[in-house]
C-alpha cells in the first residue's frame, strides 16, 4: 500500500509540469496520448478505455475535470477531485495525470499538443454531445496536428452507476425518478427544452440591484448592544427582472426587457454589462428614484445572512412614467410571443400598467412576489388574468387570506379569481405542485442535494419553466424541469450565474440513465 501511494504520488503533476513532460517526450520521438473528463465513479469501462488509449501511443496522460468545473448535476462530483486522480494514477497503464485548469478539454490540447486525443465510443456521434464539446475539441486535436480517435471497448455509465448504487436522493425522490424513467427518457425531455430557442419573449418588471457585502462577525461591543463585524469583501449582482431575462436567455432566442433604473449612471452601466448579448433592455430612467438595490450582509464561510438594507422608493411611479411605460409595452407585446411578468410590489406594475398586460390577449406569465417591503400588500390575485401563475406556498396562502387548509383547495380559489390554467406551487424543501388546465395535480419531489444560498431560485424555476408551459410542455415533464432548474440555482450564490441549458440538460441526462 504504502508503494502504491508512492508511485501514485510521482504519477500526479500539476498542469505545467505535464506540459513540461509532453514537451520533452516530443522532442525525444514519443508519441503522446491524451486523455480527459470527469472520471467520477472509476468503472471497468474506464479502465478499458485507458488500456486501448495507451495502444496508440508511447506516453498516455490523463486530465481530469476539477470539482468547480464537473457540473453534470447539482451534488456532483460523487468524488472530490485529488481522489479522482489518485484513483486514475494507480492504474499501470497511466503514466500521468494532472488536474484541468479549464472547463473543457480544448485549452488542454492547445497547451500539450498530444499527438493523440482518446474519447469512449459514446462520443463517436457528435450529435449525441449534448454540450457541443466534442466538435470543438476535435478541431483542435487537428489544429495542433494530431488526431482524434474512439475506443470502442465495454461501455459504462457513471451516471447510471452512482444512480443504481449511491443514492443521494430521499426515498420519496427516488421512487419518482425510478417511475419517471420508465415513461419518459432524458432525450424526451432534453427536446422540450430545444423548442424553446426560436420564442421571442418579453420580460416586464422591477429591476434589482443585489449585493453582498461579506463581514466576519465580532464580539459585542462592551458598551453597547449592536452587532459588530468586519468587513471582508464585497460582492454585485443582478436580481429581479434582470435575472430572469439572463435565465431566458440561455434557452430563447431573442430577449426584451422593459424596467425602469435610477439616474445612477455607474449602476446603469454595471447592470448593462451584466445581462447577456441577446437580452434588448429597454429601461425608462426615473430621476426621482433609484434603482432598486438590496444589500445583504453575510458571514462568508457559511453564507448567513445577517441583515439587510433595501434602497427603494415602493410607491406608485410617477404619471409620466407610467404614461412612457404603457406607450413601450403597447409597442413590444404584439412583438413577442409571451410575455412575463416579475411583480415584485416596488411600484411599477400599477394598475393601468397590469391593465394593459391583461387586454393584450398574449400568453401572460405571472411571479408575483412577497417580500419583506411589501408583506401583505402584493398578491397576485390583483391580476384580473393570467395564463401561468408561478407562486411559492406562502404567496399562495396570503393571496388567499388562507393560512391554513390543503393546497389543492386554496390554489383552486385563486383559479376562479384569475381563470388561470396553468398554476406552479413551489413548497421549498417538499418539491413543487403543479395544477394543469384539466384540473388535475401533479407533485415532484425535491431533486436538489444541497443548499448554497436560495436567494434567486425562485426566479429561475419561474423563468426556466414560463417559455415551456406556453410550449405545451407536459404537467410531469414541467415539474422536472422546474425542479431540476430550481436544484441548480440553489447551488449558486445568488446570482452569479444563471441556469444554463447545457448545465440543464446535463443534469436531465444523469437524473434520467
Amino acid at each position: 500500500m504504502k508503494t502504491d501511494q508512492l508511485v501514485s504520488d510521482e504519477k500526479t503533476l500539476t498542469f505545467s509540469r505535464l506540459k513540461e513532460v509532453t514537451r520533452e517526450a516530443r522532442e525525444k520521438g514519443k508519441k503522446v496520448v491524451l486523455c480527459h473528463g470527469v472520471f467520477d465513479l472509476m468503472h471497468p469501462g474506464h479502465i478499458l478505455h485507458f488500456k486501448a488509449a495507451r495502444k496508440h501511443g508511447d506516453l498516455l496522460v490523463v486530465t481530469v475535470t476539477p470539482d468547480r468545473f464537473a457540473r453534470k448535476a447539482p451534488g456532483r462530483p460523487i468524488f472530490p477531485q485529488r481522489l479522482r486522480m489518485e484513483t486514475i494514477a494507480a492504474l499501470e497503464c497511466v503514466d500521468f495525470v494532472a488536474l484541468n485548469e479549464w472547463p473543457t478539454a480544448i485549452e488542454t490540447i492547445h497547451e500539450l499538443r498530444p499527438h493523440v486525443y482518446a474519447k469512449g465510443s459514446d462520443y463517436a456521434n457528435p450529435e449525441m454531445d449534448i454540450t457541443g464539446s466534442i466538435v470543438k475539441e476535435e478541431t483542435a486535436i487537428r489544429g495542433v496536428g494530431g488526431q482524434i480517435i474512439f475506443t470502442d471497448e465495454e461501455s459504462f455509465s457513471s451516471s447510471s452507476l452512482i444512480n443504481q448504487f449511491f443514492q443521494s436522493h430521499p426515498a420519496e425522490t427516488e421512487e419518482f425518478l425510478r417511475a419517471f424513467r420508465k415513461r419518459h427518457s432524458g432525450g424526451e425531455v432534453i427536446a422540450y427544452l430545444d423548442q424553446l430557442s426560436d420564442l421571442r419573449v418579453l420580460v416586464v418588471g422591477e429591476a434589482i440591484h443585489d449585493q453582498y457585502t461579506y463581514c466576519i462577525p465580532l464580539a459585542k461591543p462592551p458598551k453597547s448592544t449592536i452587532v459588530a463585524a468586519k468587513f471582508a469583501s464585497e460582492e454585485d449582482f443582478v436580481g429581479g427582472s434582470l435575472a430572469v431575462a439572463n435565465h431566458l436567455a440561455g434557452f430563447c432566442k431573442e430577449v426584451t426587457l422593459v424596467t425602469c433604473l435610477g439616474p445612477d449612471e455607474k449602476q446603469y452601466h454595471f447592470i448593462r454589462s451584466k445581462l447577456k448579448s441577446n437580452v434588448s433592455l429597454l429601461a425608462l430612467r426615473t430621476p426621482d428614484r433609484p434603482t432598486i438595490l438590496k444589500r445583504r450582509f453575510l458571514e462568508p464561510n457559511f453564507l448567513t445572512k445577517i441583515f439587510e438594507i433595501q434602497y427603494l422608493d415602493d410607491t406608485p411611479i410617477p404619471a409620466d412614467i407610467e404614461s412612457e411605460l404603457g406607450a413601450l409595452l403597447k409597442k413590444n407585446i404584439p412583438e413577442s410571443d409571451l410575455v412575463v411578468v416579475t411583480d415584485f410590489g416596488h411600484g411599477m406594475l400599477t394598475e393601468d400598467i397590469r391593465e394593459i398586460l391583461y387586454v393584450s390577449k398574449k400568453f401572460l406569465a405571472v411571479n408575483a412576489q412577497t417580500n419583506s417591503a411589501n408583506l401583505g400588500f402584493n398578491p397576485v390575485t390583483k391580476y384580473k388574468r393570467a395564463d401561468y401563475v408561478c407562486i411559492d406556498e406562502p404567496e399562495l396562502k396570503l393571496a388567499a387570506r388562507s393560512p391554513y387548509g390543503d393546497i389543492p383547495s386554496i390554489v383552486n380559489k385563486i383559479h376562479q379569481e384569475l381563470h388561470t390554467p396553468h398554476f406552479m406551487v413551489s413548497l421549498g424543501p417538499e418539491g413543487t405542485l403543479f395544477f394543469s388546465r384539466d384540473g388535475r395535480s401533479y407533485k415532484t419531489p425535491v431533486l436538489s442535494s444541497r443548499v448554497v444560498d436560495r436567494t434567486g431560485a425562485g426566479d429561475a424555476l419561474y423563468a426556466v419553466t414560463s417559455p415551456c408551459v406556453y410550449q405545451g410542455c407536459p404537467p410531469d415533464i414541467l415539474g422536472l424541469i422546474a425542479n431540476c432548474a430550481g436544484a441548480i440555482a440553489i447551488e449558486i450564490v445568488c446570482n452569479r450565474e444563471f441556469v444554463e441549458p447545457v448545465v440543464l440538460k446535463k443534469f436531465i441526462t444523469y437524473l434520467l440513465k
